[in-house]
């Protein structure tokens, strides 16, 4: 290996200058032990040259403009001092004259902006410092012969003066118009305008007070046969046709009053469609026939006794938005519960009050035997004592959304991607 071979480079950690073979990939710093690639370093030192390189013709470039910017400053300077009329001397031809401007008679110095042209100017005039001498002007050029006059001139005849002479003026007949004849105004007699009698201002009638409105908007009770209304509530069924077995509740009716079904037998079936916000207290108990119910979709909470003993009721499905189900609200003729949510709470019985629905414990069927939730079959018998499905599920681990077993990986629900939280 020889001088040639090597490249001088330096280390990107710890900055210290070092040789390498320039034919090999790597070099290994002797200083830090760094490992160092030749071609990216030979080509970064490229690169750091040619930036030196640009920053020294940029300081060339500078100073030049320097020294051009000082030439103009001076020769600015010898352009004010000529115009302010102040001695200028010429360091660089000494043997030369040199000269102080002078303002010509009766005028002023010129203010010029090339300083040779003031020697050509025939106006001004120039001393040289040196001699004290006045420097001889510029020859005139010569001047155009002028022609001698006689010294007797021919006599000027006068001219005779012309008067304008005045235009006639003709005289105009002075005319003065006839008067023209006025017409007599007719007076016009004015007739008292008839006074239309004044109608007498009646009180009129107050209107009725209504009655205040609650809380649904209701305001007045109006009478129907089927349906009795008071205003937007269902206060109460009145139909007695044995021929009328499924009831629609129409669509004007946003709240079932309390005991509106209350003690029919009739009815078969009620659909309850989702513009129903409320079902109040007792409003379908002992609806002794009632087989088929359709509960509204934006029902919050099922009321005190609502289905109370329909002991033909055997399924029932609590809508998803359904947060509570009161006691002895569904004490009755159910074997199974559907529910969509299984966040809804029901009670169970204790001192002072009834449970939500019974339970059948001894398989005799009396009472729920199943509760059905996204088509999985549960006990009712396991289930009831915790409260809610929900529940349920945290006791055994489970998802408390879908009941399905978490990841052991990530602890995430595998079905519905929510992760435990509890």
């Amino acid at each position: 290996m020889s001088i040639r071979d090597l490249i001088e480079m330096e280390c990107s950690s710890c900055k210290n200058v070092l040789y390498a073979d320039k034919n090999s990939e790597h070099w290994y710093c002797g200083y830090c032990g760094k490992r160092i690639d030749i071609k990216a370093a030979a080509e970064l030192q490229e690169k750091e040259n040619k930036l030196k390189a640009k920053e020294a013709e940029l300081k060339i470039r500078e100073n030049a403009l320097k020294k051009k910017e000082v030439e103009f400053k001076e020769k600015e300077n010898l352009l004010k001092m000529l115009e302010a009329g102040e001695e200028i001397a010429k360091p660089s031809a000494p043997s030369g004259p040199t000269f102080k401007v002078e303002a010509a008679a009766g005028g002023e110095v010129p203010k010029l902006n090339r300083p040779d042209t003031v020697l050509n100017n025939p106006e001004m005039k120039f001393t040289n410092l040196a001699s004290d001498k006045k420097v001889s002007e510029p020859a005139k050029k010569p001047e155009s012969p002028v022609k001698p006059v006689s010294a007797n001139p021919a006599p000027i005849k006068p001219v005779p003066e012309k008067k304008p002479e005045p235009a006639p003026v003709k005289s105009v007949a002075e005319k003065k118009p006839d008067p023209a004849p006025v017409k007599p105004v007719p007076e016009k007699k004015t007739e008292p305008a008839p006074v239309k009698p004044v109608p007498e201002n009646k009180p009129e009638p107050a209107p009725k007070k209504e009655n205040p409105a609650n809380e649904f908007g209701d305001v007045k009770k109006t009478a129907n046969k089927e349906f009795e209304m008071n205003e937007h509530t269902l206060v109460k069924y009145n139909s007695t046709n044995v021929n009328v077995s499924k009831v629609h509740i129409p669509f004007n009716v946003w709240r079932i009053g309390s005991s509106a079904f209350k003690d029919n037998k009739n009815i078969t079936s009620i659909v309850c469609g989702d513009h129903i916000k409320e079902i109040g207290d007792s409003a379908f108990m002992n609806c002794t026939e009632l087989t088929e119910v359709q509960l509204p979709s934006e029902l919050k909470k099922i009321n005190y006794k609502t289905f109370n003993g329909c002991t033909k009721l055997k399924s029932i499905t609590i809508p998803e938005r359904v947060e509570e189900i009161m006691c002895d609200s569904m004490v009755c003729g159910l074997e199974e519960i559907v529910f969509e949510s299984p966040r809804t709470t029901w009670e169970q019985a204790n001192e002072f009050a009834d449970a939500s629905f019974s339970i059948d414990k001894n398989g005799n069927g009396k009472g729920v035997s199943r509760i059905i939730f996204k088509g999985t079959e549960y006990k009712a018998v396991d289930i009831f004592k915790y409260g809610s499905i929900s529940n349920y599920f945290k006791s055994n681990g489970l998802c408390q959304y879908c009941g399905s077993k978490f990841s052991m990986f990530n602890g995430k629900c595998p079905v519905c991607k929510t992760k435990k939280d509890y």
